[in-house]
């Protein structure tokens, strides 16, 4: 049943997203960056970190706006300081309780074409027993050209990142903001040395 269930989400996610795309040229291709871990916490938890604003800012960013529903915000903040940052009036495109959520995504200021080229990503996890469940992320929606291809490895390596927090936030606890940088400003301050 939990496969079925899934083809018939991702399928509504797949037909929505054409409407995405609309302000960028260029082909969708099948390239995709997914990214798999297995973290110590039940499905219920990390159901929980992954659909609610409280939940994401335990590892994904200090600030998150999520409300959800099929198109409601799924918006997170990477830097509070810089609203561009994050991925404001994006929306949650489909969900399965405790099965998967898809939501838009975007990419850095710095790769205009990317940022409004509607790519989305998709996170499904499975439980592996009462104390442990599998995530994937898998970020799909790619396109061809030079942003398309720095967007990409930066993806890939933001994924792995994000993958890391998850399963540090049940490691050791919600992530203190304070005491560690967030996603994305380490990169930045390194860019500009």
């Amino acid at each position: 049943m939990r496969i079925s269930k899934m083809t018939i989400v991702l399928a509504m996610a797949s037909s929505t997203v054409p409407l995405l795309a609309q302000k960028s040229t260029g082909t969708i291709t099948d390239r995709a960056i997914r990214v798999e871990g297995t973290v110590n916490a039940p499905v219920h938890e990390v159901w929980r970190v992954f659909t609610t604003s409280e939940g994401a800012e335990e590892f994904f960013a200090q600030k998150a706006n999520i409300t959800l529903a099929a198109g409601g915000p799924y918006e997170i903040q990477f830097d509070p300081k810089d609203e561009r940052s994050g991925t404001k009036g994006l929306k949650i495109l489909s969900y399965a309780p405790e099965e998967m959520i898809s939501f838009q995504w975007n990419a850095p200021p710095e790769l205009p074409e990317v940022r409004n080229g509607g790519t989305w990503v998709v996170v499904a996890m499975e439980p592996v027993d009462a104390y442990r469940t599998h995530v994937t992320i898998n970020h799909l929606g790619w396109k061809t050209g030079p942003q398309w291809d720095q967007a990409y490895v930066h993806f890939q390596h933001g994924w792995r990142d994000l993958m890391s927090r998850l399963e540090k936030r049940f490691t050791d606890g919600p992530i203190d903001w304070t005491a560690q940088p967030m996603m994305y400003q380490e990169a930045k301050g390194a860019q500009t040395r």
